[in-house]
């Protein structure tokens, strides 16, 4: 068994290491001057051309601060949201980006993003009380498998699980997610053997491509005529933490949909927990962590890196049964509490000071 101060001075140089990480993956960026919303999908129609692109302008401005609202505000306030016309709502419009935009007659298809100007939402917001949160998004890629009597179906069999997931609509979700191409550059990276059993190093390679944060292998077992059962893991890529999926089981292929539905909203909810940040407060706060080897630190450290609203890290002194930390973190201290508690962390007052440790 290695000395205390051994121990220490391998850990020192660990966490000197893994401290960068935290900070770099936990800021996030924000202008705090604008919002924007992209990708919001339009299809109007009217007596012209012309009306018809003003038509669709003015629908995704209404798309938009109905996807801003869901954004910035918690669930649990969002009745006591105003009401917003037309005229209210040009005056919180910065600007219309066109991503693309066709017309055909009286027709216009658009895809858009419209950017509000900060300020002026979050005094709208506060004209009702509502202190303006926001909802940090976390993309996601989808590995879709199926694993039939023969075995695991290739990469890029167009089966119902994998229709069930390109039929999701997503981008205003906090966990749009993306679903793997399965085409020859993504076979050559990862097998459907490796997605099945985790390969974190063939998951790597794939994610060379797609650059998201968060893998999800979804895998559904059984006859295509049922009944199926439905499972899978998350993995986070930035921290290496996995995550099981509940498994359920299905009757029959035509739930496949309804299953990808409730499996993309359980993440999103989830998610929206840990990334719902409150820019109108920040604070600092000292805690100590107990460590009994480096698995615990390196367990608080993945659970850390994975909270939005912890804005950096930075270690003060080390030891060989603790570390002692300090956080800048947006927010009050009991929403940190209630933050931490669901990224599977507890943090308690003792006498002065806060202990973190894993729950």
């Amino acid at each position: 068994m290695p000395s205390a101060r051994k121990f220490s001075t391998i850990l020192g140089i660990v966490l000197a290491f893994l401290a960068g990480a935290v900070q770099a993956g936990a800021q996030v960026t924000a202008n705090g001057n604008t919002y924007s919303v992209a990708d919001i999908e339009v299809d109007v129609t009217a007596p012209d051309a012309i009306q018809a692109r003003q038509k669709g302008i003015r629908e995704a401005q209404q798309q938009g601060v109905r996807q801003l609202v869901e954004r910035l505000v918690p669930a649990e306030d969002r009745a006591r949201v105003p009401p917003i016309d037309e005229t209210r709502l040009a005056g919180l419009v910065r600007g219309t980006e066109f991503q693309r935009e066709r017309t055909a007659g009286n027709r216009y298809i658009a895809t858009l993003t419209v950017v509000f100007n900060g300020p002026a939402v979050r005094g709208w917001l506060n004209e009702a009380n509502v202190s303006p949160a926001e909802t940090v998004r976390r993309a996601a890629l989808v590995i879709p498998l199926w694993k039939g009597r023969n075995g695991l179906e290739p990469l890029d069999d167009r089966n119902g699980w994998r229709e069930a997931w390109s039929g999701l609509n997503t981008s205003a979700t906090a966990v749009p997610v993306t679903v793997v191409r399965g085409d020859q550059p993504d076979q050559n990276a990862l097998s459907v053997e490796q997605a099945y059993v985790g390969d974190v190093s063939a998951l790597a390679r794939l994610n060379e491509r797609y650059r998201v944060p968060t893998i999800i292998v979804a895998v559904v077992e059984g006859d295509k005529a049922g009944p199926l059962t439905i499972g899978g893991v998350r993995y986070d890529m930035q921290t290496g933490a996995r995550a099981e999926l509940p498994p359920v089981t299905v009757a029959d292929a035509g739930q496949l949909g309804d299953a990808a539905r409730k499996i993309h909203a359980k993440l999103d909810e989830e998610w929206r927990g840990l990334a719902t940040v409150r820019r109108d407060q920040q604070a600092t706060l000292d805690v100590v962590v107990p460590l009994r080897a480096l698995a615990d630190w390196v367990q608080v450290r993945q659970r850390l890196g994975a909270i939005p609203s912890i804005k950096t890290m930075s270690v003060r002194s080390l030891e060989s049964d603790r570390a002692e930390l300090r956080l800048d973190y947006f927010g009050t201290p009991e929403q940190l509490q209630k933050t931490l508690a669901q990224a599977g962390l507890q943090l308690d007052k003792e006498a002065d000071k806060w202990r973190l440790q894993v729950r």
